[in-house]
C-alpha cells in the first residue's frame, strides 16, 4: 500500500515537472491578444478534442471553456485554504474582494471542514488560489477583457492554484470555473478538486450575453432581481435587460416627474431610485451590466395615468403624443434601449391634436413614427450611449438610423442577416428558438440556435455581439463545442441545474419526466430561498 502511494507521488511530480517544461514553448493563443508577458507560464497543452462527439463528457463545467486539459489525480482543499491576490500599495479591488468572499463561502458551502488526521504520505493538498491580474482598472464597459487562465495546482508551486487574468472581470469568470470544479464529499468531509493538473484557458465567444426580465407586466421584488443576477454570474451571462416599464405600469420613480410612477400596479409594486442603483451594483459586483429599457413610443399608456397630457387624447392612450415637446424631455436615464417597436399610429390621425400636428408639419403618421425615434436616438447618443432598437425601426426606416445603432431581432431568422449587410450590429432574441415564455419549447431547440445563421461572411459575423434572453452557453463556448449538439451538452446542463440548486437557485430538471431518484438533488433549495421565475417576457415581442 505505501508502495503504490509512492508511485502515485511520483506520477503526480511527473505532471508537474510535464508542465513546467511546457511553459518554454510559445502560448500563440494569448500572444495574438496581447503584446506584453503576462502569461508568465506559457502553455503547450493537449486541448480537450471537443470535436468528438462521445468524448469529455466527463466534463462537467458550465459554459464549457474555450481551452483545456486535464489529467487524472485528486487532491482536496486544506482546512486553512484562502484564495489571495496582490496588488499595488493604495488599490482598492472592491468588485475582486467581493467574488473572493462570494466564492470561498460557495467553495466551502458553509460547511466545517474536519482536522485530517496524519497521513503517511501526505495528500496531495491545495492551501491556495493565487490570482495575478495584469490590470487593477474596475471599469465595468461592454466588451471588458473578460479571458482568464486557470492552472490547478500552480506548476511552480504544487500547494497553490493560479489564476491569471486581465481584468476583475476575467478574475471573476475564472473563479466560477474553479468553484464548479470543487465538490464536497460528503463522508469524508472534504473539498475534492478531481481530474489534476487542470489548465484551462478561457474566454467569451460574444461579448454580449444577456437575459431579459420584464418588472412591467409583472413586478419582481428586489430579492429575486438579485437571484436573476447571481444566477447570469454563475451561467456566465453579463448584461440583464431591465425592461422596466410598459403598457401595463411605470414602477420606477422620476424625480423630475414625480407623477409617472403613478402608473405602477399599487403604491408597493415601485421602484425607487435607490432601489436601481442598489441593482446596478449588485450586478457590477458580480460582472454584469444593467441596461435599461423604456419602450416609445408604444408600449407607453401607463405614462400618461400621471401625465394624462401625454395621451394623444382620452381614447387614445397610445403611443405617446408626436406633437408635444414635453414627450422628448421625460428621459431620466442615459438610454441605452430605446425599444421603437409594434407602434400603431392610426392613433395619431384620430386624436385632433396629433393630426393637426401631422397636418402642421406635412407629415404622414408613418414619417411621423420615424421622426419621433431618430428624435430619441439623438438624445440618447447626446448622453454618450450607444441607441439599441427593436427591429420594427430597421425594417421601416433603416437607411435613416443612426449608424452607431444596435438593432434587436426578435422576430424571424433572417432579420439578423439583413442587419449585419446594411453595416449595422445585430443583438439575436428570435423568439421561435430564445423566448423564455415559450414553454412548449424543448431545451434542446434552445440549444441549437445559432446566432450566426445565414451568416457566412466573417466580417459581418463580427456585427453580431451576441444574443439575449435564456440560451445560457451557446455565447460563450466556442462554436466547436456547441456544434456538438444537445446531446453532448446534456451531462454538462445536468451538472450546472444541481449545481444552481445548491446555490439556492431553483432550476427545473430537464425533463419534466425526470425521475426523482436520479442521480440529480432534489430539485427545491431550502424554504428560506426565492424562487426566480426566468420565464419573464411574455409579451410575444
Amino acid at each position: 500500500m505505501l508502495w503504490s502511494s509512492k508511485r502515485l507521488r511520483k506520477i503526480f511530480v511527473i505532471g508537474i515537472l510535464a508542465l513546467i517544461l511546457s511553459s518554454i514553448v510559445t502560448n500563440t493563443y494569448w500572444s495574438k491578444r496581447s503584446k506584453s508577458s503576462f502569461w508568465h507560464v506559457a502553455s503547450s497543452i493537449t486541448l480537450t478534442n471537443w470535436d468528438d462527439r462521445s468524448s469529455n463528457t466527463s466534463v462537467l463545467i458550465w459554459p464549457a471553456p474555450r481551452n483545456l486539459s486535464q489529467g487524472s489525480i485528486l487532491m482536496t482543499l486544506s482546512r486553512q485554504f484562502s484564495i489571495s491576490f496582490s496588488s499595488a500599495a493604495g488599490e482598492n479591488l472592491e468588485v475582486l474582494q467581493a467574488g473572493i468572499d462570494r466564492y470561498t463561502s460557495l467553495i466551502l458551502r458553509q460547511r466545517k471542514l474536519k482536522t485530517p488526521a496524519k497521513i503517511d504520505p501526505e495528500k496531495f493538498v491545495l492551501d491556495e488560489l493565487c490570482i495575478d491580474l495584469k490590470s487593477f482598472n474596475q471599469s465595468l464597459h461592454l466588451g471588458v477583457d473578460e479571458s482568464y487562465r486557470l492552472q490547478i495546482p500552480d506548476p511552480l508551486n504544487s500547494k497553490a492554484a493560479l489564476l491569471q487574468a486581465r481584468t476583475v472581470y476575467g478574475a471573476l469568470r475564472g473563479l466560477e470555473t474553479f468553484s464548479q470544479i470543487c465538490s464536497y464529499d460528503v463522508l469524508a468531509r472534504e473539498i475534492l478538486v478531481q481530474d489534476c493538473p487542470w489548465d484551462i484557458l478561457d474566454e467569451p465567444r460574444f461579448f454580449y450575453r444577456g437575459l431579459l426580465i420584464d418588472t412591467a407586466r409583472h413586478y419582481l421584488p428586489l430579492k429575486t432581481i438579485e437571484n436573476v443576477i447571481d444566477s447570469m454570474a454563475y451561467a456566465k451571462l453579463n448584461v440583464l435587460h431591465w425592461h422596466v416599464v410598459d403598457e401595463e405600469s411605470f414602477p420606477l420613480e422620476i424625480p423630475s416627474f414625480p407623477e409617472l410612477w403613478k402608473g405602477s400596479f399599487s403604491i408597493t409594486q415601485r421602484y425607487n431610485l435607490d432601489d436601481a442603483k442598489a441593482i446596478v451594483e449588485y450586478a457590477r459586483l458580480r460582472g454584469v451590466h444593467v441596461m435599461p429599457e423604456i419602450d416609445v413610443p408604444g408600449h407607453a399608456r401607463s405614462w400618461g395615468v400621471g401625465y394624462p397630457e401625454l395621451w394623444p387624447s382620452e381614447s387614445c392612450t397610445t403611443p405617446l403624443d408626436i406633437s408635444k415637446e414635453f414627450t422628448f424631455e421625460v428621459f431620466p436615464f442615459e438610454l441605452l434601449h430605446i425599444g421603437g417597436d409594434e407602434v400603431d399610429t392610426s392613433c395619431w390621425q384620430i386624436a385632433r391634436p396629433t393630426n393637426n400636428w401631422l397636418v402642421e408639419h406635412n407629415f404622414t403618421a408613418a414619417e411621423a413614427y420615424e421622426f419621433f425615434v431618430l428624435q430619441v436616438q439623438k438624445l440618447a447618443m447626446k448622453h454618450g450611449y450607444v441607441p439599441v432598437n427593436w427591429q420594427e425601426p430597421f425594417e421601416k426606416f433603416g437607411q435613416s438610423l443612426s449608424r452607431k445603432t444596435i438593432v434587436h431581432n426578435w422576430w424571424g431568422p433572417q432579420i439578423a442577416p439583413d442587419v449585419v449587410e446594411s453595416g449595422l450590429k445585430c443583438i439575436v432574441s428570435e423568439q421561435s428558438s430564445w423566448y423564455l415564455d415559450h414553454i412548449e419549447i424543448p431545451w434542446e431547440k434552445f440549444y441549437s440556435k445559432e446566432p450566426f445563421d445565414n451568416v457566412t461572411s466573417e466580417i459581418e459575423q463580427e456585427l453580431i455581439i451576441g444574443g439575449e434572453v435564456c440560451m445560457w452557453e451557446r455565447l460563450w463556448s466556442p462554436s466547436k463545442v456547441t456544434s456538438l449538439g444537445p446531446e453532448n451538452a446534456a451531462p454538462r446542463l445536468e451538472f450546472f441545474r444541481s449545481l444552481l440548486n445548491e446555490r439556492g437557485i431553483a432550476a427545473s430538471p430537464l425533463h419534466p419526466q425526470q425521475r426523482r431518484d436520479s442521480l440529480q438533488p432534489p430539485d427545491l433549495p431550502d424554504s428560506s430561498s426565492t424562487m426566480v421565475n426566468l420565464s419573464m417576457d411574455t409579451d410575444q415581442r
